[in-house]
């Protein structure tokens, strides 16, 4: 009898409470992201539970959601209180603004949306406000200490959305506040999108689950990808970023051009990885988030740009600001106007500073250029040295405005663009190359990769999928070894989380 008292203590002293302890418990300084080799582990467990319920609607809805709150709750605390207020709110809400009308139904809609914008203007505008407030009236008033909830920026558009695709009767309301959490919480898209909308994924809810072997190898090969993208390209060259930006004055032109299109790469491998990662998760569980990047940086133009970058908000500020403003169908000026103003909101969805501002303005003022050189000048878009020219404008362009986004300031970013335009010495290239070789071969690698056409992207992807089943094991341990081998570095959050 001793000796089994004896065994059972032993057992139960292989397990480090501590760490169990810890791992339950929310991290400001380590949150939870998909990179994480932590959250890698217990998604396999997640996944294996998963298996035994995918046929059984109910439980299989309940064990997601569950699985998506504890995952907000280690990405973001103690916020995961404010969302699930946000979330039986809409639900509600929704339900008030269906069975309304005329000038009532109006009401209702605008208190529903100025309560989700509540939250968002609070967290993320308040200091900004105060602080422009302060100086402009030459004032002291306090700031607040405010922790950006993660997510929130996603999550309160994704509500938006579905708040006013209920008003004008696109969807009806959920029946089942478990439906309408579902859609809200899954975490795949909970904390840096894409922002999908209701009426796209409420109906993947109740109907059954399709997955096979060819949604399988998609979205091993989706997140394997993500994951190359973001811990081999992405992190390193933000490493160098990094540093000419903290100290902007000790780099030359050169090396602030370099650092350009070193962020170019950067931001789009860092959140197209994302993505991918997102979409790769979701399509394991049997469900389809739409594409957020289609090769932007192959566009040749701005319009075409905005067309494929980060589609998911593209498309929202055109159906839930531009359109509703009046679009194109108020006249010529009007339209610009419009324009202006959603690049504006755009800017500013993105962070509460000028510079973001100014880089929302930057895009607006491009798209109405394109607007009026497409109105006065025809172009043969078929043309190929054309194609390739307009390319060439829209990616430095894009790129250039890209310092504004990354700078820590407007002072840090013209800082830059003045070294760039008056001391750039292309001398410095062969010394460059020499001594920060890892960076020219990352961005000629980045640049293979974005400007080689989509049809051949396309045509090598599909001779993968033909591939023997065990070419996809070996696809899941490099995965694994990927994470591994990044685990104990210094893994940077992605870029989007901060949004």
């Amino acid at each position: 009898m001793h000796q089994n008292i004896v065994d059972i203590n032993n057992f139960f002293s292989l397990f480090n409470w501590e760490q169990i302890n810890s791992f339950l418990s929310y991290s400001f300084e380590k949150p939870w992201f998909f990179t994480e080799f932590s959250f890698l582990l217990v998604f396999g467990f997640f996944l294996l539970i998963y298996a035994f319920l995918v046929d059984k609607n109910k439980w299989k809805k309940i064990y997601i959601i569950a699985f998506s709150l504890f995952f907000y709750y280690k990405s973001s605390g103690p916020f995961l209180g404010l969302f699930v207020l946000m979330i039986v709110s809409d639900f509600l809400f929704a339900k008030y603004i269906a069975k309304q009308y005329g000038l009532k139904k109006k009401i209702y809609l605008f208190i529903s949306l100025l309560y989700s914008l509540s939250f968002l203007l609070y967290f993320k505008y308040s200091n900004f406000f105060i602080t422009n407030f302060n100086e402009f009236l030459d004032t002291d008033f306090h700031l607040n200490n405010l922790f950006l909830p993660i997510g929130i920026s996603f999550y309160t558009f994704q509500s938006i959305s579905y708040l006013v695709d209920v008003y004008r009767k696109e969807i009806e309301p959920s029946k089942d506040i478990s439906d309408y959490a579902f859609y809200m919480t899954f975490f795949p898209h909970l904390v840096a999108g894409p922002i999908v909308r209701a009426k796209d994924f409420l109906p993947q809810i109740v109907a059954p689950q399709i997955i096979n072997t060819a949604l399988y190898k998609e979205s091993i090969m989706r997140i394997t990808i993500g994951l190359i993208k973001k811990l081999f390209i992405a992190d390193y060259l933000g490493k160098y970023v990094s540093l000419v930006h903290e100290t902007p004055n000790g780099f030359s032109g050169f090396e602030h051009l370099i650092s350009m299109y070193a962020y170019s790469f950067q931001i789009y491998f860092d959140f197209s990885g994302y993505s991918d990662i997102a979409i790769g998760l979701a399509l394991l569980l049997g469900y389809r988030l739409k594409d957020n990047f289609d090769a932007p940086y192959l566009a040749s133009n701005i319009t075409v740009f905005w067309r494929k970058w980060h589609m998911s908000l593209s498309s929202w500020l055109k159906d839930y600001i531009y359109i509703p403003l009046g679009g194109s169908k108020k006249g010529v000026i009007n339209t610009y106007l419009f324009l202006l103003i959603t690049m504006l909101i755009g800017g500013l969805w993105h962070g509460s500073e000028w510079r973001f501002i100014f880089w929302g303005l930057a895009h607006g003022l491009a798209l109405v250029v394109h607007k009026l050189w497409s109105y006065f000048v025809k172009t043969n878009e078929s043309n190929k040295l054309f194609s390739l020219i307009g390319i060439f404008i829209t990616f430095n362009f894009v790129s250039l405005c890209w310092i504004f986004f990354r700078s820590v300031s407007f002072e840090t970013a013209f800082q830059s663009l003045s070294l760039i335009f008056t001391k750039l010495n292309l001398s410095e290239i062969i010394a460059f190359s020499v001594e920060r070789k890892e960076v020219i071969i990352l961005i000629f690698i980045s640049m293979l990769i974005v400007f080689t056409p989509s049809k051949i992207k396309q045509f090598i992807y599909s001779k993968i999928f033909l591939l023997p089943t065990f070419t996809w094991v070996i696809w899941i341990l490099l995965a694994l070894q990927i994470i591994i081998q990044f685990k104990d570095e210094i893994v940077q959050p992605f870029i989007y989380f901060q949004f």
